[in-house]
């Protein structure tokens, strides 16, 4: 497990929209950096098994955050006081469907170990994973 999430993965935000940078290719804090960290494999600790709880969480949140944005960008008339940076999103719809791939190469080695449940959350569906083992 290594780096830490962009600055927007975060439970302390009071801020209806996500940030300009996030739509920023070149930024730290953009989409690109939220799926260069998935890309290590933050849900595995160096034990290699399940990171902490908390870990998992952040992961989670990052992926929500993310998709309401995009979702956002793409259906802006659907929503009140969108900001500009968002109404002029870089990002094609087509990045909705990749950062889902994401999540399922990110699981692939915890399917047995976990049950999928599905809830819906705004316009699209969570996925939540429950433990099995026990």
């Amino acid at each position: 497990m290594e780096g830490s999430p962009p600055a927007w993965v975060s439970w302390t935000s009071t801020d209806r929209y996500i940030s300009k940078a996030f739509f920023n290719r070149k930024l730290s804090s953009s989409l690109s950096a939220f799926t260069h960290w998935i890309s290590m494999d933050p849900i595995t600790a160096d034990s290699n098994h399940l990171a902490s709880y908390e870990q998992v969480e952040l992961v989670a949140l990052g992926f929500g955050l993310a998709f309401r944005a995009l979702w956002i960008a793409q259906f802006p008339e659907k929503y009140s006081d969108v900001p500009t940076h968002i109404i002029n999103s870089p990002y094609p719809f087509l990045e909705y469907a990749q950062l889902s791939h994401g999540i399922q190469d990110l699981l692939s080695g915890y399917e047995e170990t976990y049950v999928a449940l599905a809830m819906p959350i705004y316009d699209y569906y969570l996925m939540i994973y429950k433990d099995t083992r026990n």
